[in-house]
């Protein structure tokens, strides 16, 4: 007997892999999937008669989208979001990092960073803020080749700042660091989310026998994250909320938005 299967338990959605659909090179793939919903919409037009009684509807313009939540916030879903591609350092193609330190000035005022400071030379550090006791920025002290009133030196290769002489208290200090171990994604205003080809795996389990289980695809061969409102909650327990437009290849005969398989084994 042929394996025919109807009504069905979906136990959940276990990841989606998103393909350069020319290449089919894997995007990215999320395996912390909440609240996934396919759903489907078409435009009807009526054809009435003389007495605006309805005689037949028809439908254009089928699409489809599929919605969903990634419990953990995803560097290569929020690249594809925002149309770009993550960049990941290297030894020989750095990336720039922004660090600002709060440091308790040391003996012979000197001030040790956790980080090399990139930059132009002797000037890696423009500037150092006192931080009062009452947590207010006092005076701003600015980088030169000599110490001075008002003035700090640097010495980036050592990590050093050394402030004028009697300089006590905490210091605030902002600067760039090269990093050949960190990764960065960026928002520009001219990039849109490129085409993607989609798999939703999911697990099928059977009602009269919870203990068979099946593999389950949702293959969409075009699929396009939609960009007009993508919102990244900044909070611990937040989440990264999706948006994918489904439409059918324009070139396809068939006009096939997605494909629905389970598989017995």
């Amino acid at each position: 007997m042929s394996f025919n299967p109807n009504e069905l338990i979906l136990e959940r959605v276990r990841s989606v892999e998103a393909y350069d659909p020319a290449t089919n090179t894997l995007i990215g793939r999320y395996t912390q999937i909440e609240e996934p919903s396919l759903k489907t919409s078409a435009e009807g037009l009526d054809v009435v008669d003389a007495m605006g009684t309805p005689i037949h509807t028809f439908y254009k313009n089928q699409q489809a989208t599929f919605d969903g939540t990634n419990s953990l916030f995803s560097l290569d879903l929020a690249a594809s979001q925002f149309g770009s591609k993550k960049k990941m350092a290297t030894a020989d193609d750095k990336v720039l990092v922004p660090a600002s330190e709060t440091i308790t000035i040391g003996a012979g005022g000197k001030i040790v960073l956790q980080h090399v400071p990139a930059g132009e030379s002797g000037a890696e550090v423009k500037y150092v803020q006192v931080i009062n006791e009452n947590n207010t920025f006092g005076q701003t002290y600015e980088v030169s080749p000599t110490a001075g009133d008002g003035k700090f030196t640097i010495d980036a290769a050592a990590k050093t700042i050394t402030m004028p002489e009697g300089t006590e208290g905490t210091v605030f200090v902002n600067y760039e660091y090269e990093s050949d171990s960190a990764a960065v994604i960026s928002k520009e205003t001219d990039k849109v989310p490129a085409t993607q080809k989609l798999l939703i795996h999911a697990i099928f389990r059977d009602p009269c026998n919870a203990n068979l289980v099946y593999a389950g695809v949702i293959a969409c061969p075009r699929a396009q994250l939609d960009p007009t409102s993508v919102e990244l909650s900044l909070k611990s327990d937040g989440k990264h909320a999706f948006s994918y437009k489904l439409k059918k290849p324009y070139c396809d005969a068939n006009g096939r938005l997605f494909d629905i398989i389970v598989s017995e084994k």
